[in-house]
């Protein structure tokens, strides 16, 4: 992978985790229960962890080179590759969250954070270096963990008698 490709790959992740970060912080002040509030605050300061990360290690990427960016037109072309548009279909618009209940919301960020486990498994995918790829593998990683909290946070909103995947009560005596 080419450095310029390598910076505009990263970039497009920092920017797919400033989205997130936001829209985390969105639907925290759109839901009323206390919980999901609390799980979605804990989320956006996790994504702000993996932006973090990114930006270290474009960092380290950026030092090598003689150059700090690569050309506009090599960012875009690159980056139109990456471009997602899964992310329009998982969007509420700003005048319709007070309307939307907390499961829809969460199940919103679930898709959401679906998406971005994928993303990063492909970066890893197609990551040449070895820190690159296990960086990418522990990006999604975590994204995967984010989905299991807000399911678990789905579950105990639905009271479903589910929490993690287990059972939290029976009806046995």
């Amino acid at each position: 992978m080419k450095t310029s490709e390598a910076v505009a790959i990263i970039h497009r992740g920092i920017y797919r985790e400033k989205d997130a970060i936001r829209t985390y912080i969105k639907f925290a002040k759109a839901v009323k229960d206390p919980k999901a509030k609390n799980v979605l605050i804990t989320l956006a300061d996790d994504e702000v962890g993996h932006m973090t990360k990114l930006e270290k290690h474009l960092m380290n990427v950026l030092k090598s080179q003689p150059w700090l960016l690569p050309k506009a037109e090599e960012i875009e072309a690159v980056a139109a590759v990456f471009h997602s548009s899964a992310y329009q279909d998982k969007e509420i618009r700003e005048d319709d969250l007070g309307k939307v209940d907390e499961i829809k919301i969460l199940k919103i960020a679930v898709e959401r954070e679906i998406i971005a486990n994928r993303y990063y498994l492909d970066l890893a995918e197609r990551a040449q270096e070895p820190e690159a790829k296990e960086m990418f593998l522990s990006l999604a990683k975590e994204e995967e963990l984010h989905m299991k909290i807000l399911q678990a946070e789905i579950d105990s909103i639905g009271q479903s008698g589910f929490w993690f995947d287990m059972q939290e009560f029976t009806m046995e005596g």
